[in-house]
């Protein structure tokens, strides 16, 4: 199993919360326990949010990692995905090329069941999902 790293943010907290070393085995259900409901009800009580409630996955092998944000009302709340991971990008008129280790897509409007399959295909490694899904 690969080890990950996660951290945590929350509305009332201007500080990422960084929870340190992780089993993958432990991953989903963090995110399924997570009380995202309650943390946007706590947003809406707040005069100043400093962030979505959020939860960051990295693996430390790869450097791949999903960040998943909870955004909407407490009863209706859908989920946005940060997919970051080394990619080569093409640079000056594609005639030459860089590695971007930190290269960011985003996937917005997702519900729980798409989130648990991006989710599932970062902790078995299944980059080639990933891509498919974040390059749409």
């Amino acid at each position: 199993m690969s080890n990950f790293r996660y951290s945590i943010c929350e509305p009332a907290n201007p500080q990422i919360i960084e929870k340190g070393r992780i089993d993958s085995s432990e991953i989903m259900t963090i995110f399924k326990t997570f009380q995202w409901k309650q943390k946007l009800e706590e947003s809406e009580r707040l005069k100043e949010v400093y962030f979505s409630p959020s939860l960051e996955f990295e693996n430390l092998t790869n450097k791949n990692g999903i960040a998943i944000s909870a955004i909407g009302k407490p009863d209706n709340y859908e989920f946005y995905i940060f997919y970051k991971r080394p990619k080569t990008r093409k640079t000056w008129f594609g005639l030459s090329s860089k590695l971007d280790q930190n290269y960011l897509s985003e996937l917005w409007n997702q519900n729980e069941n798409d989130t648990t399959e991006i989710l599932k295909a970062l902790l078995d490694n299944n980059l080639s999902f990933l891509e498919e899904k974040f390059s749409k």
